[in-house]
């Protein structure tokens, strides 16, 4: 009789838990985690229902609480790796990424062959930016497995990521995704790496060659179509770039390089409106993006909204760094839109063609000075600029030139327009105030308007 006491005292609890355990896993099941949180207690003696509640705990996004469960179970048992992963995955949940790899890194030690202890051991250590350790972690995954489409693109990415302080490794990055490739050419991910550093290295035509062959099974991928569109924008193919853009749009992408890249495409497509819509978009998600506002102007100056890009191209020039190729640009855009603009001052666009010639030394910018003062009725400082364009102006240009180079009297220079001008400019001031010769002669006069001296 003890024995049989003694056995139903050891069978009934394990029943009881048995029933237990059954009713909770199927609530977790249902997705109703409160029941397992309420009905175990917290850190149970009871190995097989802690996990349930932190399972639970975890799904109800109580990292803290679950990472105490879990910890629990690890010291009953350190060579756990379903508990490890548990654990590894709350601490990422948790921005805790060293923690993590700790983790991952004891769980790979103890199942060296198991790929997705290694995948996720890796994918931390890229996610954390350690990128040696990531290439390290990928080596060795290759010294076993070396088929592996997963670890050469991971052994891409630690490289890639490493090229930011030495560009020289990025060949090997491209060398590791073309193994990738190889070995999985329907790897949307490594198609991507691959035609983003076709694309940087200039090499348009094979990202759209790379991109457009993943397409032909696969015409959904973001990051894919992302590099084929923006090849086809740097070939300057615009229509097939709007509409690879567009369809990234319509599948809800609206980030900050796509709209960038679709109002470029637009602009080079000769719809400025567009172009305005989609930049000025990209400009609220990057107010201080340089390009951006470059561009923007440009698209605004054809327009209805001539002022506003002048006000976008003017805010360029303040945040450009001083470099002369960036601001040179940047000033030629703002004459540009300046040139749109039916009533722009005309002195301040005078001060701006001298700005754009202390960057880039076009002659021809004289003519454009010369021609605003002539406007001006100010023909002192008309013959001055016009003068200084005629001397600046090569002998094969003065005068039009067929294929054989002979003259070609039917059809006007700005040289001989330039000349014809200076000399009905003297002809009528010799009328008006008789002979002298002082037209050659640099002047100093006082614009009222702007009460400064002009030279």
């Amino acid at each position: 009789m003890k024995k049989l006491i003694t056995l139903l005292l050891v069978i009934l609890p394990m029943l009881v838990n048995a029933q237990t355990e059954g009713e909770i896993r199927k609530a977790l099941d249902a997705y109703d985690y409160e029941t397992p949180i309420l009905q175990i207690a917290p850190v149970a003696g009871d190995s097989v229902l802690t996990p349930l509640r932190a399972q639970a705990l975890k799904a109800m996004n109580r990292h803290a609480e679950a990472l105490k469960e879990w910890n629990s179970l690890l010291k009953e048992d350190s060579t756990n790796t379903k508990v490890l992963i548990e654990l590894a995955e709350c601490y990422r949940s948790t921005n805790r990424g060293d923690q993590a790899f700790l983790c991952y890194e004891k769980a790979v030690t103890l199942q060296p062959e198991n790929k997705y202890f290694r995948q996720q051991q890796i994918r931390t250590l890229l996610a954390m930016e350690n990128y040696e350790a990531a290439r390290d972690a990928s080596h060795a995954w290759l010294e076993r497995d070396t088929v592996s489409a997963t670890g050469y693109k991971y052994l891409g990415m630690a490289y890639e990521g490493m090229a930011l302080d030495d560009p020289n490794v990025l060949a090997n990055a491209f060398f590791a995704y073309n193994a990738a490739y190889r070995r999985d050419s329907l790897d949307g991910q490594t198609v991507a790496h691959i035609a983003s550093i076709f694309n940087n290295n200039n090499q348009f035509a094979d990202a759209v060659n790379v991109t457009e062959t993943y397409r032909l099974t696969d015409t959904l991928n973001v990051d894919v179509n992302r590099q084929n569109a923006k090849a086809y924008c740097m070939l300057k193919d615009y229509k097939r770039a709007v509409s690879r853009y567009d369809a990234l749009k319509a599948m809800g992408d609206r980030s900050f390089t796509t709209l960038y890249y679709l109002g470029i495409s637009h602009y080079g497509d000769n719809w400025p409106y567009g172009a305005q819509e989609n930049l000025l978009e990209a400009h609220k998600k990057n107010p201080n993006d340089v390009n951006v506002l470059y561009y923007l102007a440009k698209s605004c100056a054809r327009t209805s909204w001539k002022e506003e890009g002048v006000e976008y191209m003017e805010k360029a020039l303040e945040l450009a760094s001083p470099q002369d190729s960036t601001l040179a640009r940047l000033y030629d855009g703002l004459l540009e839109c300046y040139d749109f603009l039916p009533k722009a001052d005309p002195y301040k666009k005078i001060e701006l063609i001298k700005k754009v010639y202390s960057y880039n030394k076009k002659y021809t910018l004289y003519y454009k000075i010369a021609d605003i003062y002539d406007r001006q009725k100010d023909y002192v400082n008309a013959v001055h600029y016009y003068e200084k364009y005629m001397a600046l102006v090569p002998k094969d240009k003065q005068v039009a030139l067929d294929e054989d180079g002979n003259p070609m009297p039917d059809i006007d220079t700005m040289y001989q327009k330039a000349r014809r001008r200076v000399e009905k400019i003297k002809v009528e001031d010799f009328f008006r105030n008789g002979a002298h010769d002082d037209y050659f002669e640099p002047k100093v006069i006082r614009i009222q308007t702007k009460k400064e001296e002009v030279k």
